[in-house]
């Protein structure tokens, strides 16, 4: 009678200890028939990520008393058309680029931190301060055919995530408002032209209250060759019959200028989401400044809460000398180029 009663008090803590824990594995499979067309080249094929990026996520969070907590999250992207891996970054720095194809990585998110009532500490790879302002509440796509040109002509590789970074996230105040003060590391040896390659800091201010959405984030890294520096802004206001949606950004590698903005406008009907946006990006250099110019249109269906079909299609004009081109092909400089997804994401 002892034995047992010892036996279910020691089943009773495990189970009391288990409970101050959790463990998750989620993520996205999304695969779609994908066709792009510039004036050199065309493409068609299937393409992992039309509408959401196609991911494996583990997480979890331990309760630590009084009111802390650690955690973490690591996060990989996956090509879902042939099974095989996403590219990373080890130092911010084009030197520490990953195969473009290769086996798993854990390159969208790989962190461990503490929390509280005070904020989160995360150490890791992370999302860095500008990746808030591009997500889907700003740009209706943010991804694909559809994603805004102003990102897509992005300078630098970390404008969305950062290697080896510390960050720091406040909770919410003052009705909404909260804060991430980042700082990240290229981890050369020193005593070189090059030592700061890859290291810089960043700091993202963010408010979110009822139908009102807001950041602004800058960030800098440091090259020999010149600082990479972002700074960006954006916005939405949800009117429940659609929201309307913005983001701007002015980025800098050395002499190399480029100013971009995107306005989007996303609509429920039913159980189908019809989206829309226009961007455009500037660069500015010595003779012709370039300057794209594209139009997304899409809808979202969702046959469930988890599953959705999807259908995108865009188009890019562009003058100046600029070339820039759907996913996947080439343009000529002031030639157009068009592109459309169809396909159908799950989430589990």
């Amino acid at each position: 009678m002892k034995k047992t009663l010892l036996m279910l008090a020691l089943l009773g803590a495990a189970t009391a200890t288990y409970a101050q824990s959790s463990l998750t594995l989620q993520g996205t499979v999304d695969v779609g028939l994908a066709y792009s067309k510039g004036s050199l080249t065309s493409r068609t094929g299937l393409l992992s990520g039309g509408n959401a990026t196609s991911k494996l996520i583990f997480r979890g969070v331990e309760d630590l008393g009084g009111g802390m907590y650690a955690m973490f999250w690591l996060e990989s992207g996956f090509n879902a058309d042939d099974g095989t891996g996403q590219p990373s970054n080890t130092n911010n720095q084009p030197t520490g680029a990953t195969p473009a194809i290769g086996a798993m990585t854990f390159n969208r998110r790989s962190i461990v931190g503490l929390g509280g009532a005070w904020g989160e500490i995360h150490l890791g790879r992370d999302w860095s301060p500008s990746y808030e302002t591009f997500i889907s509440k700003y740009d209706p796509f943010a991804l694909a055919v559809g994603l805004g040109i102003n990102y897509s002509g992005g300078i630098n590789p970390n404008q969305i995530r950062a290697s080896n970074a510390i960050t720091y996230l406040t909770p919410k105040f003052f009705g909404g408002f909260g804060a991430n003060v980042q700082h990240w590391f290229g981890e050369n040896v020193s005593g070189t032209p090059t030592s700061r390659n890859g290291t810089g800091s960043g700091v993202r201010l963010t408010y979110d209250n009822g139908p009102i959405s807001a950041a602004a984030s800058f960030l800098q890294t440091s090259y020999a060759t010149g600082d990479a520096i972002y700074r960006n802004i954006a916005g939405s206001y949800d009117f429940d019959v659609a929201r309307v949606s913005f983001n701007v950004n002015n980025d800098r590698q050395g002499q190399l200028k480029q100013s971009g903005w995107l306005v989007g406008l996303t609509v429920p009907v039913g159980v189908t989401l019809l989206k829309a946006s226009y961007s455009t990006i500037k660069t500015e250099q010595t003779g012709e400044d370039p300057v794209g110019k594209k139009l997304a249109l899409g809808a979202v269906y969702n046959l469930s809460k988890r599953t959705a079909l999807y259908a995108t299609v865009a188009t890019i004009r562009n003058s100046g000398g600029a070339k820039y081109a759907t996913v996947g092909v080439t343009t000529a400089p002031n030639k157009s180029s068009s592109g459309i997804d169809l396909g159908m994401r799950h989430n589990f």
